[in-house]
């Protein structure tokens, strides 16, 4: 027995904006550089971007890595939104937090958290490093944002929502994500494993603290 459902009663037009901006950035991406496009869509079973892109001295802010910027801050937070808006069974006028509040946290996460991992390089002197992780854990992020979009229009227009759905699609989020960390530690086995403290120390403080600190808000 289901435990709960919801129905979609309310105007979701701002949705199909976000959703539309979001597809006309990703064609906009790819007008600028269609080969870093095509290589970012097959990260998961190629290298080949780090090997021809990873070495740029702009490799993390240029034309197309800000356009994917703006495609993550709009998938990761529409996604966000809805997840809330589903696992609460509220409405857009119920929530505290609305999709442009969400957006501007996350948007200060993601900046607070390049600000901390470049101090953390800084004073422990392994600036190279972290920026390798930087652009290694962007990269990822960049496909991760791709892959949450059919998700978030299921999750927008799909006439009947369940707990079972909602479980289904955190644990969707969470694969994406352990899936990208597991291929960052197996392509850079020899250069974490010589920074494996900094590489620790990376993980509990940027990456592990907060998803249990977001997870203990929502339970």
């Amino acid at each position: 027995m289901l435990d709960f459902t919801f129905r979609h009663i309310h105007n979701n037009d701002w949705v199909t904006g976000i959703l539309l901006l979001i597809i006309f950035l990703l064609v906009f991406a790819k007008m600028i550089h269609q080969d870093k496009f095509n290589k970012t869509l097959r990260l998961y079973i190629s290298n080949r971007y780090f090997l021809n892109y990873g070495k740029e001295s702009n490799r993390t802010f240029n034309a197309f890595s800000n356009v994917m910027h703006l495609v993550q801050l709009l998938s990761f937070s529409l996604l966000s939104y809805l997840i809330i808006e589903k696992w609460f069974k509220i409405n857009e006028s119920q929530l505290e937090f609305n999709f442009i509040t969400i957006l501007g946290l996350i948007t200060l996460y993601f900046i607070g958290k390049l600000i901390i991992v470049k101090f953390i390089g800084y004073i422990f002197k392994i600036n190279k490093l972290q920026n390798n992780l930087i652009f290694l854990k962007i990269s990822y992020l960049n496909l991760i944002a791709i892959y949450l979009i059919p998700l978030s229009a299921f999750l927008a227009f799909a006439e009947i929502i369940n707990k079972e759905i909602i479980y289904f699609s955190i644990i969707y989020i969470l694969f994406l994500f352990l899936f990208s960390y597991l291929l960052i530690l197996l392509n850079n086995k020899k250069t974490i494993y010589n920074n494996f403290f900094y590489f620790i120390l990376y993980i509990c403080t940027l990456e592990i603290a907060p998803l249990l600190i977001v997870m203990k808000l929502m339970f």
